[in-house]
């Protein structure tokens, strides 16, 4: 059973041949995709041989081997020719997502969701010829989580956007505004309780207050 953050990124896979999942872990994803017929074939793909191993386990026990391949690859390092119509890369950092992504190809659709540094994600996508689609955030044991969808055209957030999600502002996003409430008290008291000026937690604060601005 997919845990709350993964079936969010799940639910945002538009219904496709095949889907790549980076960074698959235990391949749960790529098996809740082609069980569901979302997708008809997965890559799942991970730089790691343990994960991959429980992956390919837990794929035979579903009796799937026909139908999702693993590679073990750093990125798309081994992915070599394959044809894919979605990729997802989730549960890591931004920075990581940007530098797979950028080692990589052009893709219709793309499913990411960055566990830090969010901003770095959608920077890179307005620069590499994408827009964001759609957005989600979840909380999910007491921690948040953005996934992002990105299609291929032009784009361009400003700091505000790229740091809390476009489409989550425009919405009005509940989780996003439960969010910008505790990172609002988090950096009043770091602020309150600075010697000298921090330039950096100021940005911080500041953007925080202009998010919240969305929902006035």
């Amino acid at each position: 059973m997919l845990s709350k953050r993964l079936k969010t990124v799940a639910d945002l896979v538009t219904p496709c041949e095949k889907v790549a999942d980076v960074g698959t872990d235990h391949g749960y994803v790529p098996i809740y995709l082609v069980k569901e017929n979302i997708c008809q074939f997965a890559y799942a793909m991970d730089v790691n041989e343990g994960p991959l191993n429980i992956a390919k386990s837990n794929i035979a026990e579903e009796g799937l081997e026909d139908k999702i391949e693993t590679i073990l690859s750093d990125g798309f390092d081994n992915f070599g020719d394959r044809d894919v119509d979605s990729v997802i890369i989730a549960g890591m950092g931004g920075d990581l997502i940007v530098d797979i992504l950028a080692r990589a190809g052009d893709f219709d659709e793309l499913i990411l969701s960055p566990h830090k540094r969010p901003d770095l994600v959608r920077k890179f996508l307005s620069e590499n010829g994408y827009k964001i689609s759609d957005e989600k955030m979840v909380e999910d044991a007491g921690k948040y989580y953005t996934v992002i969808k990105a299609v291929k055209g032009e784009s361009a957030y400003d700091d505000v956007q790229l740091e809390f999600g476009p489409v989550l502002l425009d919405n009005k996003d509940e989780v996003l505004r439960a969010y910008l409430d505790i990172q609002l008290n988090k950096f009043s008291r770091i602020i309150s309780s600075l010697e000298r000026e921090d330039k950096e937690v100021e940005h911080k604060y500041k953007l925080i207050k202009e998010g919240l601005k969305y929902y006035v």
